[in-house]
């Protein structure tokens, strides 16, 4: 078995767990993963609470977020007085082309400016106001040096933002939304392959969101972007509000939608970033027949970053297989193993140096000064990031070789069925892809054709 305490061995089989493992295109109902359906609020959150939660993947509210930081009360005649050269982006204005407003100017927050969008809205929205978004991490003309610099100074980390890692990745990556009185964001799933958090700056803001709907074919996977989802599949699993000074946390594939209502400021801020440590391990286990059906995937987003959680290998040197023979080779390979996780090597693999990529930080890399602090940081989560993904019927602190075999074969079918997807569709057979899709479906998901 695996252990967390500092070696990561894997010795025989010795529980019958079979039982309450998924065949690898399973997935546990929503509500039987995440439980009832209230957003759990939180104070004065440890670590360690931080982290399992994070694991699991269930949206928190953090109640004391905003304790201490100087931002949270900041309105946006400030934002407007103190960066008047910045610019932003107005969403929801109507054609093709992003439209960009000076924070230097009084109207986008004095003045409405109803939604404009190229499809329907429901009722509640059609008549709302449209957001505004500054995404101070893209830098240009959004934020120029200088405003990027002011802003990172003056933005400080919650208290639950720990680690040289997430302190990092968290001042990179923030935004802000500002939004008058009755206004709305459409329901989305955004991009990000890590979690995200949201701390409401100024005023309060109402949340709806739902995990990602469950999925066999490419062809039923819902919209992502603004709105997409309306309709049929937009079926809201979690409600809740988020007060001044509150933080919500959510996860990849989380589509969610906001609304702030009339009792309000006049223009509401927020700020929303990701943290890179820890990962949603359980969360992206459970789901990931689903997920490699979206668009994390075939946008190309998150495609690499999960793989060694089941493969215990870098990015892309797995080569998928759905020969139950090759898998067991490689699963009795695996199995073998007894290196201790120490120096920066992990089962004979430099982890942490393919760790220092663009694909990983995004948008940044680490200052030489802080690559050993990072290096540390990564490998610890990598080991209990990975133990939360593989620990899984039932988790219970101990990574059996069934369950190590489970998570490989989920793994290598999944993307077994990506694979060939793909070289379909590249060969102008489009009309094939659901064929495949619904024959791995029969085979890996315990359906007959006839329920499909």
């Amino acid at each position: 078995m695996f252990s967390a305490h500092g070696y990561l061995a894997l010795f025989p089989f010795t529980h019958a767990f079979a039982a309450s493992c998924l065949e690898p295109l399973e997935e546990p109902p929503h509500h039987e993963f995440f439980g009832g359906r209230s957003v759990e609020r939180l104070r004065q959150i440890s670590p360690n609470d931080f982290d399992e939660r994070i694991r699991l993947g269930k949206p928190f509210i953090i109640e004391d977020a905003g304790e201490n930081l100087d931002l949270v009360g900041s309105t946006c005649q400030q934002f407007h007085e103190r960066f008047p050269s910045a610019k932003m982006r107005a969403e929801y204005s109507g054609g093709r082309r992003e439209m960009f407003v000076s924070l230097g100017s009084k109207a986008w927050f004095e003045k409405d400016r109803p939604q404009r969008a190229l499809q329907d809205l429901p009722g509640s929205l059609a008549a709302t106001n449209a957001p505004y978004v500054w995404h101070v991490k893209d830098g240009g003309h959004e934020a120029p040096p200088e405003v990027r610099a002011a802003v990172q100074e003056a933005w400080q980390p919650p208290y639950f933002v720990r680690g040289a890692v997430n302190l990092r990745e968290a001042n990179e990556s923030a935004e802000f939304w500002f939004h008058r009185r009755n206004g709305a964001v459409m329901a989305h799933a955004d991009t990000y392959c890590i979690p995200a958090v949201s701390l409401q700056i100024t005023g309060q803001k109402h949340w709806r969101l739902m995990p990602h709907p469950k999925v066999h074919f490419s062809r039923d996977a819902p919209e992502p972007h603004d709105g997409g989802i309306y309709g049929a599949d937009w079926l809201p699993f979690w409600e809740a509000t988020v007060q001044q000074g509150e933080a919500i946390v959510f996860f990849p594939n989380i589509f969610h939608e906001t609304h702030v209502p009339e009792d309000n400021p006049e223009c509401t801020v927020a700020t929303t970033f990701q943290i890179q440590l820890p990962i949603p391990a359980r969360y992206l286990r459970a789901y990931l027949p689903t997920f490699a059906m979206s668009h994390l995937y075939y946008e190309g987003h998150c495609r690499d970053l999960w793989d060694p959680y089941a493969t215990l290998r870098p990015p892309k040197a797995a080569k998928a297989t759905t020969k139950e023979a090759a898998i067991e080779k490689e699963h009795a390979f695996l199995s073998a193993q007894r290196h201790v996780a120490s120096a920066g090597r992990l089962w004979a693999a430099p982890w942490p140096r393919w760790f220092y990529s663009e694909d990983y930080f995004y948008d940044w890399r680490p200052e030489s000064s802080l690559v050993e602090e990072m290096q540390a940081e990564l490998l610890k989560a990598r080991i209990q990031d990975s133990m939360a993904y593989l620990d899984c019927c039932p988790a219970d602190g101990f990574v059996s070789s069934f369950e190590l075999f489970s998570a490989l074969r989920q793994w290598h079918v999944v993307h077994k069925r990506l694979q060939a997807a793909e070289r379909l569709r590249l060969q102008g057979k489009q009309h094939k892809v659901h064929k495949l899709e619904l024959d791995f479906a029969t085979k890996y998901a315990g359906f007959a054709k006839a329920e499909l």
